[in-house]
Order: C-alpha cells, then structure tokens, then sequence
C-alpha cells in the first residue's frame, strides 16, 4: 500500500492532521495498534477542554505567547509556541466546520466537546465529549476516502527514495510520502517513566488511556530526530491515595486545590515542594520522591469549605462518598497521631507555616510557599484534616522537536524529509523548572499544521 500521508496514532491529533490532509486532496491512511472500535486513548478520556495555559485560546496571540514563556519560565520553543499560539483560534474554526460541537462554559472553557460530562466521580468517556469527537473526525475521514487501520502498530521508520517506509507488526511494510507521528507521549512506558520522571513509575497513578508508549518518540529518535533537552516534566494531578485501586475516584475528583491551599508533607512530616505552584508541580515534585505514595494533604475546615468545593466535581464530598481516606481530628496533635508522625513534628510545621502567613514571610519558608497563583490559607480552624494522596500521570511533557510547520527535526536542527509529528508526542510547549501546563486537546493545532505543510506547494 502507498499513500501520500501515513499518520500514526488515532487520538484526536492523528485524525485533525489526517483529515485536514485529506480534505487538501492527499490519500491518507491512519494506524491505530488497538483493534478495537472504540479505542481507548487519552483523547477518548479527554475533560474536552481547548486552552494555552488555562487561558482562552481566542486570546491575543501575544498574550498567549507571553504567558507560556512566564509558566515555562523561558524554556518553551519559540516557533512551535506561536504557531499554536496564532492558530488555535483556527482549530477551533475548523472543529466547528467538521460537525464537532464545542460549548463555552465559561473562564477559559470557552471552547469544549459536547456533550460534556461534568458530574459525580469517576471516569464517564462513552458518548461523551472526546469519544463523539473521534467518532465524527473518523466519520469524516471515510467520507473524504482516507481510512483507519485498527490493529496495525508501526515498529520502525526508514527514510526511502521518496518518502518513508513504515515498518508494520505482522504485516508487509507500508510506504508513504509523508509520515506524521501522533501517538502520545511516553507515560504508559513505565521504563521510560523511571528514566526520566520518577524512580518509581508503579506508585504513580496511571492517570490515561494506558495506549501511549513512547513508541513514535523512539522510531523518530532512530532516525536521528531531536527531542527536547528536559524530559522529565509531565501532566497530572493530585488524587486520593485510594485513587491506586478505586477507579472511582479518578480522573476526578482532583486534590489539587486542597494542596494548594494547605501544605503537603511526606511520611515524616515535612513540606515536599512549593504548594503555591499548584497540583501538576505537586505531581512531579511527589513522583521524584523514593516513595511518590508517602504525601499527605494537611488543612482544616475553611480550606475544605473553601477551596475544598471549588471544582465542579470537588473532593468535597466526593472523596469520601467514594471511598477515599479523610483523617479527621479536632486537634493537630490529635491529627498527628492519625497519620503517624509525632506530635510536636506536625504542630511545629504547621505552627511555622501559620506564622508565616501572618507574618507575611511565606516565601521565606523552606520550601518557600508562594501565594500570587495559588492563594494561601492559614491552617487554624478546627476540625483538622489529613488527605494521604498519590501523583497521577496523565501524559509526558517532553518529545519531539518540530519547528512551527510541524516538521520534525534532527539533532542538527534540519528537518527530516517527509517526517512530521503533532500532538502530545511533540515537545518543546510545557515544561521548565515548575512543570508549566500549555495544554493538551490544543496541540491538536499542530495535526492541522503538519497537513498544510504537506499540501503546500514545494
């Protein structure tokens, strides 16, 4: 079989980069290594939200740009962020002339797949949001005469004269003028994880679809492509420690605004990292850890009144409702001996953290705890609460570099010939020293670059 494109990968920036192709007049065939109809990615799963750093997508693109570079603290790609940073609002566009219905709900969900499902715990994805997106790009595919492969994974890539061989499981290799990679970061490759995220990648709560394996990263990087210079940032959030074994209890509720707001200790009760940076640096700061599944939460009634009930599917009630650990004393000694760790240890952390904040000192702490993204509370209204949680990993950070026209390049900076890559594999947007989130439905902005930049004449 010979096609003008090859995509690899079925999630939602696979069949963005195929249709776009498709509807510029190329053959286009998709390869999807599961063979089922409905198969599982992070896409399927996905919350439904479009935004660059919880910000609209419809935001000046300079705007954009420059809160990126500030979360990223520098270290984002410069042509890659634009490019999305400019078309985003083109996708969003484009989505909407697909058929795909996108709703504001306000804040930055201004663009979001419906039907949503924003309600209860646990994971609903059937006929909701990503599963009907999927549904309709695939619909639209096989009407515009490009087709998807279920149950062919592709092993190896060889640059031929012209174009790209793919090399197949089980099958004779297949050949095509251009080849997009777009399947996923590396997060279900535990030993990719252990590399270059956490010492222990079984004490993470895997947090996905469980599809992406890093395998589009390695055949590019045996072509000779680069990859980003920090690999080992990655999006996720903070769940009850019961979150391990009861799925109900992911991907929501989150513990992310409690940690925020209180602190978060390791088993001998010290603060692990700057809470004020939020749930997804909480989670790769807590995946470093020698025991990623030794933190808890610690915070008193006004923090779960408060920001304990800010999320549209919040930790209060949920947590408990579904089964997760909520110590409750009306003490901190008291609570202390709830979770094991000495009495005088927890009241002088927390007594130190409460001075601070009265004393405006909190940057002074150490860690230090910033409070200009993520307000912090005083810890002083009784009952006392300790949540033990888990960091969940929902999709890996680092990946291909691709310039702003989707092409991958090599270590030398020159692209591959006919080799391009979109959505979560690529990296070069999230990252720098505090785990800055740009976002992950939005690189689907990247399939509809990679297409355009085939199409375009040469």
């Amino acid at each position: 079989m010979n096609e003008d494109v090859i995509v690899i990968g079925g999630g939602i920036a696979g069949l963005v980069a195929a249709n776009r192709a498709a509807e510029l007049g190329k053959r286009v065939a998709v390869l999807e290594k599961s063979p089922e109809q409905q198969y599982i990615c992070n896409s399927r799963y996905t919350y439904g939200t479009f935004h660059i750093n919880f910000t609209d997508v419809m935001a000046a693109e300079d705007e954009l740009v420059r809160k990126v570079e500030e979360v990223t603290d520098g270290t984002a790609h410069k042509d890659i962020t634009r490019a999305v940073a400019r078309d985003g609002r083109r996708l969003m566009q484009w989505l909407r002339s697909e058929g795909i219905e996108l709703i504001d709900l306000g804040q930055y969900h201004t663009n979001v797949l419906s039907p949503v499902q924003r309600s209860g715990a646990g994971l609903k994805w059937n006929g909701f949001a990503g599963d009907v997106a999927l549904k309709r790009l695939e619909a639209n595919l096989n009407r515009r005469g490009g087709k998807i492969l279920r149950g062919v994974k592709a092993r190896a890539l060889r640059l031929a004269n012209p174009g790209i061989e793919v090399e197949v499981e089980g099958a004779k290799p297949l050949r095509a003028t251009s080849v997009v990679i777009a399947d996923g970061g590396f997060q279900a490759n535990s030993e990719m994880v252990r590399t270059h995220i956490s010492p222990a990648p079984e004490r993470l709560l895997q947090r996905h679809g469980g599809t992406a394996t890093g395998d589009g990263l390695l055949m590019a990087q045996a072509l000779g492509a680069a990859t980003t210079s920090e690999m080992g940032n990655f999006y996720g959030h903070l769940h009850s420690r019961e979150a391990m074994t009861n799925a109900q209890l992911w991907p929501r509720p989150q513990a992310d605004d409690l940690a925020a707001a209180g602190i978060v200790i390791d088993a001998e009760g010290r603060r692990v990292a700057d809470e004020g940076y939020g749930g997804i640096y909480l989670s790769n700061a807590i995946a470093r850890l020698p025991d990623p599944l030794g933190t808890t939460i610690v915070f008193d009634q006004a923090i779960w009144e408060g920001p304990g009930r800010n999320h549209v599917q919040p930790p209060n009630p949920l947590v408990p409702e579904t089964g997760g650990t909520l110590h409750r004393a009306n003490t901190i000694a008291e609570l202390a001996a709830k979770i094991g760790i000495a009495a005088e240890r927890l009241n002088g952390v927390v007594s130190e953290y409460n001075t601070a904040f009265d004393d405006g000192t909190l940057q002074k702490l150490s860690p230090p705890r910033r409070s200009d993204r993520a307000k912090a509370w005083p810890i002083r209204t009784p009952p006392f609460y300790a949540m033990p949680i888990c960091a969940a990993i929902t999709n890996t950070m680092g990946g291909i570099v691709v310039d702003g026209g989707a092409r991958v390049l090599d270590t030398g900076g020159r692209p591959i010939p006919g080799l391009f890559a979109a959505g979560s594999t690529v990296g070069g947007l999230d990252g720098g020293p505090y785990s800055g989130y740009f976002g992950g439905l939005i690189k689907a902005t990247i399939g509809l670059l990679a297409a355009e930049s085939i199409a375009a004449p040469k």
